[in-house]
């Protein structure tokens, strides 16, 4: 089976390190919605994208807590659904060097790992509606 490249969700990406991966690959990125906080880390991203000449469309979106459920469906419709879902681990004080306190996935900024959920909820309420 040929495939003509896949749309990805790419959330807390960092640096695109799974973008890259994908690209080295061979694996042909035909959208990706890049979810990052960090301003340093989107121009790294964007920088590549442009450097390696990809032909997809690099969407970015800079706070996670701006990804509700309208803004992904529109995404979705636009883009056409996601083929990949990548979850990285949000800025947060679960690594010890980067701890500020012992809350683990209870702290406030950890609620975000429930968007992965979410996120997996409305992609297969997209794929029943097919």
């Amino acid at each position: 089976m040929e495939v003509d490249g896949i749309n990805v969700l790419s959330l807390f990406f960092d640096i695109g390190g799974a973008e890259v991966a994908l690209h080295s690959l061979a694996i042909h990125l035909k959208a990706v919605v890049a979810v990052d906080i960090s301003e340093v880390n989107r121009n790294i991203v964007r920088s590549w994208w442009e450097e390696t000449n990809q032909k997809g469309t690099l969407i970015e979106v800079d706070d996670v807590q701006k990804l509700d459920g309208g803004k992904l469906k529109k995404f979705m419709r636009r883009i056409g659904g996601f083929d990949l879902v990548i979850g990285g681990s949000p800025r947060n004080n679960l690594p010890g060097s980067k701890r500020h306190s012992r809350d683990g996935l209870e702290a406030s900024k950890q609620r975000n790992f429930t968007l992965l959920r979410r996120s997996r909820k409305m992609m297969e309420i997209r794929t029943e509606d097919k």
